[in-house]
């Protein structure tokens, strides 16, 4: 019956996103990733799942709406088409590649480098031609997020001899996810009724438990734990518990909206999974950061 009642567009999607998932799953049950973890770090095993899945969903809209994805690229770049298919491919290729480990660090790399690019040549300039629209500097700053995950993943993966490159990297990411967050913060103090987390432009829909209560609880969190992330201090346990603050979001606000709105692409499947792979990319910000002096197993 969902074959029926869903579009194709969206079933693809949401079955691309699904073989990721069972990748995941086999991947941490033959590493005994899951045995292995203590306390929260259990949590944070989640971070690469929760970034790849949407990521490959994303990749799978290049092959079922190609015209519309051609659209949006400046008219200078040629061969719309062929990049629309190359980064397709990359982004479900690459969403497996986080979840199984084979070649995690290139394709984390390729990740970080590939969302830096899509802010420098299509969405900054567009921002830029949009100043009084702040839902415009919302997705280059989202964007930046992404590749502050991913690159925070390529810190995390990279070799002991080369500590000191990683320390940079995860530096950079650090402030790639603090800064956004900051500024979603503000966002969401001053606009209450816009969906929280990634403060976009649509209303929280009434029928939402609690209403704005959870934008403003967002904000609060974001207001902490963006400024422990800007100034370096308790890194790791600010990660995390902004990481968990976006994944509550994600459960009382999203993933209902997903359930009403099972059938749309852009109000449903798009909005969970834009909100799951920003959780993804704090997570695994989380997991790059060095761990507490005083007790290796608390977040704190």
């Amino acid at each position: 019956m969902a074959l029926l009642v869903i579009p194709s567009t969206v079933i693809w999607s949401y079955g691309v996103a699904a073989v990721v998932l069972a990748a995941w799953l086999v991947a941490i049950s033959l590493r005994g990733d899951w045995q292995k973890a203590q306390g929260f770090d259990k949590l944070l095993l989640f971070g690469t799942l929760f970034y790849a899945a949407p990521v490959a969903a994303f990749g799978t809209e290049h092959f079922t709406l190609t015209n519309a994805i051609a659209s949006i690229i400046p008219a200078w770049i040629p061969w719309h088409y062929f990049w629309v298919y190359l980064v397709g491919a990359c982004f479900i290729a690459g969403g497996l590649s986080l979840v199984t480990g084979i070649q995690a660090r290139l394709a984390a790399s390729l990740f970080a480098l590939t969302f830096f690019l899509f802010v420098i040549l299509m969405e900054a300039p567009a921002s830029a031609h949009q100043l009084r629209n702040r839902f415009a500097l919302t997705i280059v700053l989202r964007e930046i997020s992404f590749s502050g995950g991913a690159l925070a993943l390529a810190a995390r993966l990279t070799e002991e001899q080369h500590r000191r490159g990683g320390h940079i990297l995860a530096t950079i990411a650090r402030y790639f996810i603090a800064i956004p967050v900051l500024f979603y913060s503000f966002e969401q103090f001053m606009h209450g009724d816009h969906v929280p987390a990634v403060p976009l432009e649509p209303l929280t829909p009434t029928y939402i438990y609690g209403h704005a209560i959870w934008t403003y609880l967002a904000a609060v969190a974001y207001a902490v734990t963006g400024a422990l992330l800007f100034v370096g201090k308790k890194t790791r346990a600010a990660a995390t518990w902004l990481g968990l603050t976006v994944l509550f979001v994600e459960l009382v606000v999203y993933v209902p909206i997903g359930v009403v709105e099972r059938a749309s692409l852009d109000n449903g499947l798009n909005y969970v999974f834009d909100t799951l792979m920003y959780c993804g990319a704090v997570l695994l910000l989380a997991d790059a950061m060095p761990r507490s002096r005083q007790n290796s197993q608390s977040i704190s």
